[in-house]
């Protein structure tokens, strides 16, 4: 008689199967949200290059700027997606899945308003300010109730959330206050929102080389 135990495939214990299944919830902040961010930037620049090509004709100087600094934006908002996915590691929730989506809205409002009226683009600006924050302080969060994970780059990545944090905060606060009370021409308005991109962009990567200057344990 044939010894059927040697053939039967041991069962999976209950520890094993809760870590396999962690590990997968973990794995998707790494793949499955990475892949839906950059479907949804590339859609956000396919949309920019499309509302320049049908009314590129119609567009001045400072029309051609701001889609130049959308176009900006829309890397910038891709680069701090990639970085924080990289940085933490915590199961998606909700507000996870909402955020490229409502982020990827903003962003093709910015991209059609920035060929036809400075001041509904800086409306859209604000609005994509004021979701980043709401990111930030969501990733915040995760990573505290993920302490395993994330307790030990927090001791250095937390108090960057916290400027990136506040700085999306007073963005928001500040482009919702120019697109209601400045009476700047759009000229003058284009020309300023150079400002805030290059603000964002240079605190960001001073933000990043110190985050790896800490890695590589030169802090």
């Amino acid at each position: 008689m044939d010894d059927r135990s040697k053939d039967s495939t041991p069962t999976e214990t209950s520890d094993h199967s809760r870590t396999r299944v962690l590990a997968a919830l973990l794995d998707a902040h790494h793949t499955t949200f990475y892949t839906v961010v950059s479907v949804i930037q590339a859609t956000c620049f396919g949309f920019l290059v499309l509302v320049a090509f049908e009314e590129g004709t119609h567009y001045g100087l400072s029309q051609w700027l701001l889609t130049a600094n959308t176009l900006a934006i829309i890397v910038l908002v891709w680069n701090g997606f990639v970085r924080g996915f990289i940085v933490l590691s915590y199961v998606p929730k909700l507000v996870d899945g909402v955020m490229p989506f409502a982020l990827g809205a903003a962003q093709c409002f910015a991209a059609y308003f920035a060929g036809h009226d400075a001041r509904n683009w800086y409306w859209s600006i604000a609005a994509l300010s004021l979701i980043g924050c709401i990111g930030y302080v969501n990733a915040e969060v995760n990573a505290r109730i993920n302490p395993k994970e994330n307790s030990h780059i927090m001791v250095f990545y937390g108090r960057q959330l916290r400027i990136l944090q506040i700085s999306a905060l007073c963005m928001a606060a500040v482009c919702g206050g120019i697109a209601y009370s400045a009476s700047w021409s759009n000229e003058i308005l284009t020309l300023f929102s150079f400002t805030f991109t290059a603000v964002h962009a240079v605190g960001d990567e001073v933000l990043w080389l110190q985050l790896e200057r800490f890695a590589r344990g030169r802090n």
